[in-house]
């Protein structure tokens, strides 16, 4: 196996070496520590690869390894970008469709109140009539 090391600009200096377009090494040249630094610079790209893709000599046989490459994390991206949209979308709907029942429920907590109100009133008002029935009987 063997690492490749891709430098989107060319003459980058980078754990001691300035770098290629790509460049080749064996899996031993790099630790974990100058690989990570690597990989956390975008303007690397850090492959694992079978010694067979050294061979890879030509303009065009490196341009398209690299547009496979270019293709391959544009998918991953845009995989990644899509499910965080995605979530994004569902805790907004989430939390728009928490506010919409907490109004709801206020709105009906604040009828049943109103409703009890006004059968509170009726009721004293039926209880009123029905006193001044009887008074107005018993005077007969």
């Amino acid at each position: 196996m063997k690492i490749q090391i891709i430098c989107s600009s060319p003459g980058i200096r980078r754990n001691g070496i300035a770098h290629p377009a790509s460049a080749f090494y064996d899996e031993a040249r790099w630790d974990e520590k100058q690989l990570a630094a690597f990989e956390a610079d975008p303007a690397f790209t850090v492959r694992t690869v079978d010694d067979a893709m050294e061979n890879v000599k030509t303009d065009t046989d490196f341009e398209l390894a690299v547009a496979a490459e270019v293709t391959r994390q544009m998918t991953a991206k845009a995989t990644e970008l899509q499910a965080s949209f995605n979530q994004a979308v569902e805790d907004a709907v989430t939390e728009k469709t928490a506010a919409i029942k907490a109004d709801a429920d206020k709105a009906v907590e604040d009828l049943g109140t109103k409703l009890k109100a006004a059968n509170d009133k009726l009721a004293a008002q039926a209880t009123a009539t029905s006193a001044e029935k009887k008074g107005a009987a018993a005077k007969k």
